[in-house]
């Protein structure tokens, strides 16, 4: 009924309501407010300068995971991933094994703060080409977030987007 404010089901106000927005919207809006702690960052795995080749590859594969944190005296300096792994050791693991992981780390990663958006992150992620970045609380790292954990996250809020319609 034109000018009608309240529903006739509910008795709710119709003027407080707001149009609703396509999934995909809210998704974007969601990203662009929710901060990474949302993420559930993980402890990194940390070592320092000095540690040896092996021992970082052995720690990637024990704890299943795509990166260590390089840090010394408790600030972050550096992180080495799986792809640093691939791109500058490749097949010469074993000759380079007992060589330690600042020669092949990158060096002072970019980071994020807890409040930081999950669109900042996806956006630095997308724009500097990398998968993992490190969160600092303190000037101390306290986490790392990943486009897996970006992913499983934007899945768990909001499955129907990303699930095929039959």
């Amino acid at each position: 009924m034109a000018g009608a404010e309240l529903c006739e089901s509910c008795q709710g106000n119709l003027a407080d309501q707001k149009p609703a927005q396509a999934p995909a919207a809210v998704l974007e809006e969601t990203i662009a407010t929710d901060p990474v702690s949302l993420l559930r960052p993980v402890a990194p795995v940390t070592v320092e300068p000095c540690t040896r080749v092996r021992e970082v590859v052995r720690l990637l594969a024990e704890h299943n995971i795509g990166c260590v944190l390089i840090v010394f005296c408790d600030a972050l300096v550096g992180i080495f991933s799986e792809r640093d792994l691939l791109m500058r050791i490749g097949d010469r693991l074993d000759e380079l094994a007992d060589t330690p992981i600042r020669h092949f780390m990158t060096p002072a990663p970019e980071t994020l703060g807890p409040g930081d958006s999950i669109a900042f992150a996806l956006n630095r992620m997308a724009l500097c080409d990398f998968r993992h970045i490190p969160i600092e609380e303190n000037e101390r790292p306290s986490g790392i977030v990943s486009v897996r954990d970006i992913l499983a996250y934007a899945t768990r809020q909001f499955p129907e987007i990303l699930t095929p319609a039959n």
